[in-house]
């Protein structure tokens, strides 16, 4: 997230202009241009992620800057002896609030206006947490894949950075007064303060480390894994002089190498990338190298594209654009009815150009100027300040806590209807609509479970600790069915193992048999596992194989997302066969589900909101495109004993996978099937044990 600049601009001045206005304390023309660079890559990785795959990371060019920038704002008035916690703190508002609580009140509105209130609470909650600065942790609780667009994927969740970069500046005056207070005993103050960021920065570092390695999801978001990128920020400006004694040729080769490394990245690194961890100190580096180089005078030094008025401007900016761009990449396919393609996202961006420029002309700049000395006393009160951030942040936090509440009566309204029909379900409800052709297709009255509560009716939610995530590293049973069966199955797998549990406890129930889970989000239970899968993952996975394979199971039920991408030739077949070739070692038999449908690889990225917003007939998907190739059926014939159930005739009918069976919501974020529609399924699902594998004794 960048830091917004100084008023002054050095949009049309030659190279030698822009040093003068530099010396004389403007925003220097190569952090302008750092800057423009960094919001770009973010914007090209927006609009088209498969082009820039690596261009999330100008945020971490963002974070250089900042911690360069910070470091100087509280360095210089300390050992000057003006140095106030609360002025700094009222600067620190004047410059960042006024834009960003402008750009969350409008998403706000947007979100109201246009988004369906399925949604609701997911956007509400974290509007919330970006008005209050922790959306970053929210973000990480949830363990969201920021490089993996989700269908609930928030307007706002690009404030993660702006909250981490307000966290970071809670955290940074008291180091540096600690710094201060060295430096009153060694009298020089660099090394002073070194001693204070150096230890930081590499306990940041190795922290990053191990925390990327061990859950990315969250590892990416959380602020003591990117504290080090502020650090190297600030440990440059407390060295930078030294650069400055450098040969022009020789800083001009840096500032080159510099922009090369963050080009590299941006193209080399991907959603694969364990980010941040080790590989954020490429794009780190370069930053570092760009701003230590300065503005070379050598001849083919980049001095004269920094100062380019293009790049200038860009940069003048690059705070606004970096807010309002994302926004409308989210909202306005819920205003236009239709998801946004390569061209409408690039409309997106053009859109939030002309409102950066607004934004920056006529908040930014004249809030900043109100709060110069000049001003007036009034403005200048800290105390006026404090108020005045408290007020917006209330203003936009309060509405959007609301915006969950407001839904929350009618949610628990639609779960007394979900029960009641459950409880005693009409002939054509769910999957029995399939194969009864007295049922007709005409439209429903009613959908369950409503879209209002579709994404929570779901095995890991109701059954919490039964589908574990974070750093778990151990096969972590429940247990349903008959507690004392002679037939004892096991479910294994990932989140669309998970969805099955419904079903295939009604079974075990109906049969007798005792049921054992072994379930983790995102980990599918294979000896290969997928190329973006933690460590932590990694060992589940080796834990479930080596328990279940000394275990004493008749049957182990498995299942996974056929969207999971795995390395090697064979897109994860080989994996699947060792991992259940494993299991088997105890005389148990491998059934594989095949996967169901996924409705996103048809442009419906949420099917409640598409059913609340549009209808349930124009949310269905065709088969030839939502339904993918799923390794575990090539597995199946490579495994010896292995057997297959396949019920993809209760997903799709002539072609077109419906988004809503018998009056029944099929599925729920992003790809899973409703505990609803999974409980349908159990006969079926009990039919097809028995045709798989023959009739299952009891004795």
């Amino acid at each position: 997230m960048p830091d917004p600049p100084g008023s002054s601009g050095a949009s049309g001045a030659s190279s030698s202009a822009l040093r003068t206005r530099a010396a004389r304390g403007a925003v220097k023309p190569e952090i302008q241009a750092l800057r423009a660079v960094a919001v770009l890559l973010v914007l090209a990785y927006h609009v088209a992620p498969k082009g820039l795959p690596g261009g999330y990371v100008g945020v971490d060019v963002f974070f250089v800057i900042s911690g360069f920038l910070i470091t100087a704002h509280i360095v210089k008035p300390l050992r000057r002896g003006t140095f106030t916690v609360g002025g700094f703190y009222a600067r620190r508002a004047v410059r960042l609030l006024p834009a960003s609580l402008l750009v969350l009140a409008v998403t706000l509105a947007g979100t109201w206006l246009f988004v369906p209130r399925s949604l609701w609470p997911q956007f509400g909650r974290q509007i919330a947490a970006s008005a209050l600065y922790v959306e970053n942790w929210l973000l990480a609780g949830n363990a969201t894949d920021y490089s993996a667009p989700a269908a609930d994927v928030s307007p706002v969740q690009h404030f993660w950075s702006l909250s981490a970069e307000e966290q970071f500046y809670l955290a940074w005056p008291a180091l540096l007064v600690v710094g201060s207070l060295v430096a009153a005993r060694w009298h020089r103050w660099r090394r002073a303060y070194l001693a204070v960021l150096v230890p930081l920065a590499l306990a940041s570092l190795t922290w990053s480390v191990v925390a990327t390695a061990g859950e990315p999801a969250s590892a990416y978001f959380i602020t003591t894994t990117r504290a080090w990128e502020f650090a190297a920020g600030g440990i440059l400006w407390l060295v930078v002089h030294r650069a400055a004694t450098l040969p022009d040729p020789a800083r001009a080769a840096a500032s080159w190498a510099g922009a090369g490394l963050i080009a590299l990245s941006a193209f080399a690194f991907s959603s694969r990338t364990p980010f941040p961890g080790w590989a954020a100190a490429v794009p780190v580096l370069g930053a570092v190298l760009v701003l230590a180089a300065g503005l070379p005078r050598a001849r083919w030094s980049p001095s004269g594209l920094m100062g380019w008025a293009p790049v200038q401007a860009v940069g003048d900016m690059s705070y606004s654009l970096y807010l309002w761009h994302w926004p409308l990449i989210v909202l306005l396919p819920y205003v236009v009815g239709a998801q946004l393609g390569l061209q409408g996202r690039v409309v997106a961006v053009l859109v939030a150009v002309p409102l950066a420029y607004l934004t920056r002309r006529f908040v930014e700049i004249p809030v900043l100027d109100a709060y110069r000395p000049t001003s007036g006393a009034f403005w200048r009160r800290k105390s006026t300040v404090g108020l005045a951030v408290a007020a917006g942040m209330v203003l936009v936090a309060v509405p959007a806590f609301a915006m969950n509440t407001t839904v929350r009566h009618e949610q628990v309204a639609a779960w007394d209807a979900l029960d009641s029909v459950v409880a005693s379900p009409p002939e054509c409800f769910g999957a029995a609509a399939v194969d009864d052709t007295a049922c007709t297709d005409g439209p429903a009255d009613a959908v369950f479970p409503a879209p209002l509560i579709g994404d929570q009716d779901d095995f890991g939610r109701i059954h919490a600790g039964c589908q574990v995530g974070g750093d778990t590293v151990t096969a972590t049973p429940c247990t349903f069915g008959a507690p004392d069966g002679t037939v004892k199955i096991a479910l294994v797998g990932d989140s669309h193992a998970a969805q099955w549990q419904p079903a295939l406890a009604a079974v075990a129930e109906q049969r007798g048999w005792q049921l054992t889970t072994y379930l983790r989000s995102g980990c599918p239970v294979t000896a290969a596992p997928p190329q973006d899968r933690s460590a932590a993952c990694r060992a589940w996975e080796k834990d479930v194989i080596d328990t279940v394979a000394d275990a004493d199971f008749d049957y182990v039920f498995t299942s996974a997302l056929s969207a999971t991408r795995y390395g090697g030739g064979d897109g994860g077949v080989a994996g699947f066969v060792d991992a259940w070739t494993r299991m088997a070692g105890s005389g148990a038999r491998v059934v594989a589900l095949r996967d169901n449908p996924d409705p996103t690889q048809a442009g419906v990225e949420s099917t409640p909101a598409c059913v609340e917003d549009r209808s349930a007939a124009a949310c269905g998907t065709p088969q030839d495109v939502s339904l993918l190739p799923d390794p575990q059926v090539t597995a199946v014939e490579r495994t010896p004993g292995a057997a297959l159930v396949d019920l993809t005739g209760y997903f799709c009918q002539d072609g077109t996978c419906p988004a809503v069976i018998g009056d029944v919501l099929v599925y729920h974020q992003d790809q899973h099937v409703t505990m609803t529609y999974m409980k349908t399924l159990a006969p079926m699902l009990s039919a097809a044990i028995d045709e798989a594998v023959g009739p299952v004794s009891a004795s």
